[in-house]
């Protein structure tokens, strides 16, 4: 495993982007029963899914971002 030189940019990094959406998802689930009515129950699964496999897509993808490796 080789870390990033700078981990004060990752945030420039889509793979983390999406890792931190997914997260914000999944945490959104739990309150859930605070948005019934309002958003249907499949929507922050469904939402939570996408981000994360945009994570893991990005994740093998080439990302040029100066400074970073």
């Amino acid at each position: 495993m080789k870390l990033i030189e700078n981990p004060k940019q990752a945030h420039r990094l889509w793979s983390m982007r999406f890792a931190v959406l997914a997260a914000l998802f999944g945490a959104l689930e739990l309150s859930l029963p605070l948005w019934q009515g309002i958003v249907p129950p499949s929507v922050f699964a469904a939402l939570s899914t996408v981000s994360a496999a945009l994570a893991a897509v990005s994740r093998v993808v080439k990302q040029n971002v100066d400074n970073l490796d």
